[in-house]
């Protein structure tokens, strides 16, 4: 069976996403840890674009006309699940952040006070 011209640029699409996260993993931009999520998305994307048209018994039993309106929906859901992810990272690294802050500032004036200490005990020399 032919694609349509509508599966053709999903798989081009999910192909174009595969190669960008192949890049951005090569040149370090993105991390293994996060890319991994990614991956996972190009390959449904990549998967549904050539299976759309069997989707369409799923999509009336879950109530939608339409095969586009399930996937913008469940898309939708994907990208806000993404969204917590990734504040929740940012929560953690904000949190490490904050404390290694803090552990420099002790450390810079417990530094001072030994270069304090041993100025002074230069001067009695």
């Amino acid at each position: 069976m032919p694609l349509s011209r509508i599966q053709l640029f999903a798989f081009l699409g999910s192909v174009f996403l595969i190669v960008v996260l192949i890049e951005l993993v090569r040149r370090d931009y993105l991390k293994e840890r996060y890319s991994l999520l990614w991956f996972v998305t190009g390959g449904v994307f990549l998967v549904l674009s050539l299976v759309i048209n069997s989707l369409s018994p799923i999509t009336r039993l879950l109530g939608f006309q339409v095969v586009s309106n399930a996937l913008l929906l469940a898309g939708m859901i994907f990208l806000i699940i993404i969204a917590l992810g990734m504040t929740i990272a940012i929560s953690r690294l904000s949190e490490k952040n904050k404390r290694l802050t803090q552990e420099t500032v002790l450390l810079k004036k417990k530094v001072e006070g030994l270069e304090a200490g041993q100025g002074d005990a230069n001067r009695k020399k």
